[in-house]
């Protein structure tokens, strides 16, 4: 039985080590945490400890603590970021087509 590092459950908020119940080596490892039994996965955010909900449907991505930061000042500039640069891609494509007539 495969346990994960420390890590906090975003369903019960505990600090807890996660015992691996489906290894993957593609995916992330679906792990359960051993206080309040549910199915819980490696947060994605590069450097991040915690765990985010897994679910029948749906898997999140990011745990509670880096979804919030996303959604708070850090995502706006994420944001803002992707759209500039979108509009240079759009700005590049637009120059290329006019080139060509």
């Amino acid at each position: 039985m495969a346990i994960k590092h420390v890590g906090i459950c975003p369903f019960c908020i505990s600090t807890v080590k996660p015992v691996v119940v489906e290894g993957n080596l593609v995916r992330r490892d679906v792990c359960e945490c051993p206080e309040c039994h549910e199915k819980i996965l490696i947060c994605r955010s590069p450097g991040c400890t915690g765990y985010a909900k897994s679910g029948a449907i749906y898997d999140d991505e990011l745990c509670p603590e880096c979804t919030e930061s996303i959604a708070s000042g850090t995502g706006e500039v994420l944001k803002y970021g992707l759209i500039t640069v979108a509009s240079a891609i759009g700005a590049a494509v637009v120059a290329k087509a006019t080139d060509k007539s």
